[in-house]
């Protein structure tokens, strides 16, 4: 089978780790499969991918996330070339802007079988009402092209499923993610924590989806329940975005900068989750949020906010805690619930590894996208051959 996997930005990012692991996936699987992949700017995917496959790689500057209309025609006109020349038996796109253009390129190409996971609605909450009732319209006259969606979780299904989009075209495949490496040198060392100050992370985009002044707020909170403490949580603040110089601020003026360190972006953050006591996630929307599913893989309980899909990965008392969405009291209330108790902290990241391993690992992953994709391994190939 010839494949195409397409998105739109190459940068770091959730979609784009996805597509890096189904490539990896499928090409050291066993599996009869050639594998090309398209993406726009970013080093993220060609660094992660170098010396995975031997398909071809293509780095288009036309591939951008706002609508351009000559960058948007150009792409479209060098997908379609492609799809063309290529004749791919199955293209596969993961994100909205590329799936949008790649779609009309595949169909007026001639491509048997269309495929777009959806990683989050595009018309999601917490967006512009206008981009909202843009992306929502694209969406729905793109629905006469024949596209099978495959969802991260039910939420977004149901949404998509609203605007007309009949049951036999959705498929549900929630993300996996790899174990984290542990890494040569952990988080307390890198830092210079000493006395066993616990420590509590959050590892995001400093963007509005992601919340980050929130999680400034709840760490006052939970400080402030230890100030009178030998011992205080440090908390820790990993990633970039359009947000930082806002929370560099928001520091200043609570008084949080030895208290609440802002790291910035660092690849491979996950490894750090073997150093961290307790994961958060203060986000306004998710749909499968990997950095949940990597903080269960290290045995770290998580506490999240209850939207979208993140209650799908979050067993509430069990795995960690989900706080009512905007209720900074409360997810602080479960923050310090967990640092005070040594016992129920560690139950909870033996049943966080527990349900990773069950239904959010990578092999799982990749074994439902090969079945679903129809890919034949070249043992059995060969067996018929024989």
């Amino acid at each position: 089978m010839k494949i195409l996997e397409v998105i739109t930005l190459g940068e770091i990012g959730g979609a784009q780790a996805v597509l890096v692991d189904l490539v990896k996936g499928f090409s050291s699987g066993g599996f009869e499969v050639e594998i090309d992949v398209v993406c726009g700017t970013g080093e993220y995917i060609p660094r992660a991918l170098a010396g995975w496959f031997t398909g071809g790689f293509i780095q288009t500057p036309f591939l951008v996330r706002n609508i351009s209309l000559l960058n948007d025609i150009k792409a479209f006109m060098q997908l379609r070339q492609l799809c063309k020349e290529q004749k791919y038996d199955l293209i596969h796109f993961h994100s909205s802007k590329a799936s949008w253009l790649g779609r009309l390129a595949a169909i007026t190409a001639g491509i048997p079988r269309i495929c777009v996971t959806i990683h989050g609605v595009s018309f999601r909450p917490g967006i512009s009402p206008i981009a909202r009732f843009l992306y929502r319209n694209i969406e729905k006259i793109l629905l006469p092209l024949r596209t099978e969606y495959i969802f991260v979780s039910p939420v977004d299904m149901a949404a998509i499923q609203s605007l007309g989009v009949r049951t036999e075209y959705c498929k549900i495949i929630p993300n996996g993610r790899p174990v984290p490496d542990k890494p040569d040198e952990g988080l307390r060392s890198l830092l210079q924590i000493k006395g066993g100050s616990p420590l509590v992370c959050q590892i995001g985009r400093l963007s509005g989806q992601k919340n980050p002044l929130a999680f400034i707020r709840v760490a006052q909170k939970v400080l402030q329940e230890f100030s009178n403490d030998k011992i205080k949580p440090t908390f820790v603040m990993i990633g970039d975005g359009p947000l930082h110089d806002e929370c560099e601020q928001a520091l200043r003026d609570l008084g949080l900068t030895n208290d609440v360190l802002l790291m910035g972006p660092i690849e491979n953050a996950s490894q750090f989750f073997w150093d961290i006591d307790v994961a958060v996630l203060t986000s306004n929307y998710e749909a499968c949020p990997l950095v949940v599913i990597e903080a269960m893989a290290a045995g770290t309980p998580v506490v999240a906010s209850d939207v979208g899909g993140t209650g799908d990965i979050v067993k509430h008392g069990e795995t960690g805690f989900l706080y009512t969405e905007n209720n900074e009291d409360e997810a602080a209330q479960y923050i310090i619930r967990l640092l005070r108790d040594n016992s129920l902290r560690e139950q909870m990241g033996k049943q966080s590894l527990k349900f990773y391993r069950k239904d959010f690992s990578v092999e799982r992953m990749v074994k439902e996208y090969a079945g679903y994709f129809k890919l034949t391994s070249r043992r059995s190939l060969n067996a018929n051959s024989g």
